[in-house]
């Protein structure tokens, strides 16, 4: 599923597989059983391979082709990542890809993190700064080693390469908003 899509993007860079585990510290082996989708790779190991390729993770994660600058609730590009409880809906065109605009130059994603469920099992840095409103809901969020717990209308701005993660505490769902800038590849 993945697998065809890291294979097609590494070509295109013209980049062997061995190259390519040499950037992520992942096996030549591993990387040609997930390109003939024989297995699938964990969300960290997408994540190294899209830093690897220069692509964001999201172009292994949907198979949508085409872009709008008009954006109705009902079409946004829905984002479910393996092994996470958090699901993403992109309100802006997604990092990467064209429309009438052109390259976005942020990402603005509506989100919702399911009770008890946290939005990555690693922390998560990227070269780009990143705005969280929540909506509805308490998140938690973990800043390297500092916790700073959201209510509904709160906000906290994080800046790049700062490692983070989100937990929610509650008994429903939290529901919240992510701008980041520039988009993360």
């Amino acid at each position: 599923m993945h697998g065809s899509k890291i294979r097609e993007i590494r070509q295109s860079k013209n980049l062997t597989l061995n190259e390519i585990a040499e950037r992520t510290k992942l096996t030549a082996s591993y990387l040609s059983q997930i390109e003939r989708n024989i297995i699938d790779p964990s969300i960290s190991s997408l994540r190294k391979i899209s830093m690897a390729l220069e692509v964001p993770i999201y172009t292994f994660l949907t198979s949508e082709d085409k872009q709008h600058v008009l954006i109705k609730a009902n079409e946004r590009r829905k984002l479910a990542l393996p092994n996470s409880e958090i699901q993403y809906e992109f309100i802006s065109p997604m990092a990467g890809e064209t429309g009438k605009i052109g390259n976005a130059r942020m990402e603005v994603i509506y989100f919702k993190l399911e009770p008890k469920g946290w939005s990555n099992e690693d922390f998560v840095i990227h070269a780009a700064d990143e705005c969280i409103f929540v909506v509805s809901g308490t998140i938690e969020i973990y800043l390297d080693k500092e916790k700073f717990t959201l209510e509904e209308g709160d906000s906290i701005y994080i800046t790049e390469n700062v490692p983070h993660r989100m937990f929610n505490p509650g008994e429903i769902d939290a529901v919240g908003i992510s701008n980041i800038s520039p988009p993360i590849y």
